[in-house]
């Protein structure tokens, strides 16, 4: 799941405007709207090093700007629709649509939603797109990495005070299917998932809230395109170690069909008025294919003056490789392709630590101006300083 940017299917503007329509005009008075936006612009220190959070060019440029329209309607006393578009300047402003569901009020204080929704990966997944919401430019991309944002399914939300303690549970089931880049190579790939389910639960306090995740999932990714050197692609790797070395085993593991895999989360996030401090870590874990099972984190803390707020971020990504070569014997004849398949599970894992230092500054109710600096310290691809800003606001 590393160095993989979500491409996510678009939506026409036909379409779009369809589903803000789709409530009776009769009943517009019904429709509630409000919306957000971020216009950010960044640099990096040095064109020769690894690009990072979208920038590779030591000249400023303002290509990271994200405008968002919610839109709910009542359709019964119990049932609510709601849809959230988004124009993003990296898919050329295309609207797609994020989320699309009925939601159902079955007691108080618990709800059933169907349809689009957002999946509870993250302590900040239900405002990812709303960088007005949390302190950041946008969160630790060492941790805020999975291109699968949104499921297609079913969900049971519900708020319970449980003794002094203030308390969430979330539960879903569903499936995605999408077109992933996996090498930021402009080259999409078919992806999806199949019996994806999760839970996902708070509990706090006043100024603190703790919260923990789970979940489990089959996945494909068509990775038979990526490209490497003799073979041309992984695909004509791995039809060769069946067809012409015998290793339908090691070729299997090159593959991402039909494996499970899981991931988890907890994360811990405070903010007393004063003080702000939030520390998250996740472990993506594939079953025996080629992805590398994840181990990422951060820890943030900062203090608020006014309407500045300061703060510093560590990061890490810590990845362990698979070992898609397990079971060949060595030997001087299969050292060629030891080494080939070593270096195919190096590819997508991670060794990198990220220092951020940035500030906040909330100009008026709903804007703030943000400046940070990434400090990045990639263990096989070099060092890189990115330097970026962005207005943020909700309306």
């Amino acid at each position: 799941m590393n160095n993989i940017s979500s491409m996510r299917k678009k939506h026409s503007l036909a379409l779009a405007i369809a589903l803000c329509m789709a409530a009776p005009l009769t009943q517009a008075a019904d429709l509630n709207f409000s919306g957000f936006l971020s216009v950010g612009g960044g640099m990096v220190d040095d064109e020769n090093g690894p690009a990072y959070g979208g920038y590779d060019e030591e000249d400023l440029t303002f290509d990271n700007n994200l405008l968002g329209l919610q839109i709910s309607g009542t359709v019964s006393e119990k049932l609510t629709a709601t849809v959230q578009l988004t124009a993003r300047s990296e898919n050329d402003y295309e609207v797609d649509a994020e989320w699309a569901y009925l939601s159902w009020q079955a007691t108080e204080s618990s709800k059933i939603r169907a349809g689009r929704l957002r999946t509870p990966f993250y302590m900040f997944s239900d405002f990812l797109d709303v960088g007005y919401a949390y302190s950041w430019i946008s969160p630790p991309r060492e941790v805020y990495y999975l291109p699968f944002n949104n499921v297609n399914g079913v969900d049971f939300y519900t708020t319970q005070t449980l003794g002094i303690f203030d308390t969430t549970f979330q539960a879903y089931f569903g499936g995605f299917d999408d077109e992933l880049d996996l090498n930021n190579d402009g080259i999409l790939e078919e992806a999806k998932t199949r019996n994806q389910m999760g839970i996902a639960g708070t509990l706090g306090k006043d100024w603190w809230t703790l919260r923990a995740a789970y979940h489990q999932a089959d996945l494909w990714i068509d990775v038979t395109g990526i490209s490497m050197p003799v073979f041309g692609t992984l695909g004509n790797f791995a039809n060769a170690l069946t067809n012409t070395y015998n290793l339908p085993a090691n070729a299997n593991k090159l593959l991402v069909e039909e494996d499970s895999v899981t991931f988890a989360e907890v994360g811990l996030n405070i903010d007393t008025g004063r003080f702000v401090a939030a520390i998250e870590y996740v472990e993506f874990k594939p079953d025996d294919a080629l992805l590398s099972k994840n181990k990422r984190g951060y820890a943030m803390g900062g203090v608020r003056f006014g309407d500045w707020l300061v703060h510093l971020t560590a990061s890490q990504s810590k990845d362990d490789e698979s070992h898609p070569e397990a079971g060949i014997p060595v030997a001087p004849q299969t050292a060629p392709l030891i080494g080939a398949l070593q270096a195919v599970a190096a590819s997508q894992a991670v060794d990198r630590e990220v220092i951020s230092i940035g500030t906040r500054w909330d100009v008026t109710t709903g804007t703030a101006l943000k400046f940070q600096i990434d400090d990045v310290d990639d263990k096989n691809q070099g060092d890189q300083k990115v330097f970026s800003v962005a207005l943020q606001t909700v309306f």
